[in-house]
């Protein structure tokens, strides 16, 4: 399992491309519309097409970073704004309160902390692997 990466659902993907797509094009399509016809244009048509692009163009460049990448020592999780680092040496718990969201408990200087992996953006069998993975790796340090 080490040096693999963890993507995003591609079917979830796809279907926010499509829709933010989708927006953009009907924006620019009613500002087409209005300029063929003489009219002023709307502001809620330049918000549709920079709105639908933006987001498009976001929800493109996320989908290729991977959302967990395993390394031999640690694990990097991309599912939030910031990178977080979960060390394998300091997992003293891990539980699945439900099925969206995996909870690892570290301890670190002392401290316990918990971090959440968001399993609902994740394909099955890699929710059961990583599960599968960190119960073994839980502990042992290099």
């Amino acid at each position: 399992m080490i040096g693999t990466k963890v993507y995003q659902k591609r079917s979830q993907v796809y279907f926010f491309l499509a829709m933010y797509g989708i927006l953009s094009i009907a924006g620019g399509s009613v500002m087409a519309k209005a300029v063929v016809s003489g009219q002023s244009v709307t502001g809620a048509a330049g918000f549709m097409v920079v709105f639908g692009a933006g987001m498009f163009i976001l929800t493109l460049l996320k989908s290729r970073k991977p959302q967990i990448s395993i390394f031999e020592d640690f694990l990097e999780l991309n599912q939030s704004r910031t990178k977080q680092f979960v060390r394998y040496r300091n997992i003293t718990a891990l539980s699945q309160p439900d099925k969206n969201r995996l909870v690892v408990t570290l301890r670190e200087e002392g401290r316990k902390n918990d971090v959440t992996i968001w399993l609902k953006d994740l394909d099955p069998s890699d929710v059961e692997n990583l599960s599968g993975f960190l119960k073994q790796k839980r502990g042992k340090g290099h």
